[in-house]
């Protein structure tokens, strides 16, 4: 059925029945996103508005762009929302060309800090790498794929997330570097050639992408291998990523290190981990180098209080990822 003013049955969905169908979908949507989306709706949406389609652009903007909340928050909750309305499109409980979220004006990143994925973010861009495979490998011809052309992207960027290595650490990577039992990787050294760099443990979300990893090898002991060859490209495994960055709606401006190596450093320090240890993590020679990540750091007060609620709420999503827990849990 269809009003005067063309809105569909479908399109005046309510906001509690949108949330309910959006966090309950068959993928794994965080449970955090239902909080954040009802917060929003209680706190900032006027009461005569019955659902997420009556809700105007200004009242979006203003509400992500307040000055009581950081920089960082504030990016959070755009991507949320930016998300949100995005599949309500998709689902048709939005007409296209009337989502609020285009005429709101994406946080920027305050300079010199390191840009970074959040946890839904990344969820949607692993989404769409693997939505992408299970398409095409039906076809053939030219719109097909041929074994280990696409899925073999995907390992690598969620040991990457995990790890914080570099593309070229993970290139020189062997199976027997990896310790499945034990949870820990052996990084072999760059500059030597030859020889261990050091040993970092591994969370369920690495162990997940190793196993996956030794399913698509190919006649290598390289854990990584490229779409036909033993060793991956660096270029051409940044130049993939990155369209895959595009077509999941992520920032344009993110690259592979940003998706990989900044999120690993990003996600630790949101966590409550030491200086010291991401930077053990990422293999920084001095603290200087983990610098650009502190601004991250829960506070004293926080983490003694067992974390705020943006904290916990970003330890969940991590959680659900695979990815190392929060320092403060169990306090």
């Amino acid at each position: 059925m269809t009003d005067a003013d063309g809105t569909t049955d479908n399109q005046r969905i309510g906001w509690k029945e949108a949330t309910g169908r959006y966090i309950n979908q068959p993928e794994n949507t965080f449970n955090t996103s239902r909080l954040a989306l009802r917060t929003f709706f209680q706190d900032a949406v006027s009461w005569d508005v019955h659902g997420p389609a009556g809700v105007p652009a200004r009242t979006i903007s203003e509400y992500v762009h307040r000055d009581s909340i950081s920089q960082t928050y504030s990016l959070d909750l755009y991507s949320r929302l930016d998300n949100f309305y995005s599949w309500l499109i998709e689902q048709g409980h939005l007409e296209e060309g009337k989502n609020p979220m285009d005429e709101v004006n994406r946080p920027e990143t305050p300079a010199g800090e390191k840009r970074y994925l959040t946890p839904t973010e990344f969820t949607t861009l692993t989404r769409t790498i693997r939505s992408d495979y299970e398409e095409r490998s039906g076809k053939s011809g030219r719109h097909g794929i041929k074994d280990n052309e696409i899925i073999w992207v995907l390992p690598p960027l969620q040991f990457g997330a995990a790890t914080g290595l570099r593309p070229t650490a993970m290139k020189k990577l062997r199976v027997g570097d990896v310790d499945l039992e034990e949870k820990t990787l052996q990084v072999p050294a760059l500059e030597q050639g030859t020889g261990i760099d050091r040993e970092i443990p591994l969370c369920q979300m690495a162990v997940n992408a190793v196993r996956e990893a030794v399913e698509e090898q190919i006649d290598t002991d390289f854990l990584f291998n490229g779409a036909r060859s033993a060793t991956f490209n660096t270029r051409a495994l940044s130049r993939t990523v990155k369209r895959y960055i595009r077509e999941a709606g992520v920032r344009p401006d993110l690259n592979f290190t940003d998706c990989t190596r900044h999120t690993c450093a990003s996600w630790l320090t949101k966590l409550g981990y030491p200086t010291r240890d991401v930077a053990q993590m990422l293999g920084h020679s001095t603290l200087r180098s983990t610098e650009p990540y502190r601004h991250l750091a829960p506070s004293l007060r926080e983490l003694r209080s067992g974390g705020s609620a943006h904290f916990e709420n970003f330890a969940e999503e991590t959680s659900e990822l695979g990815f190392f827990p929060p320092v403060f849990a169990g306090r």
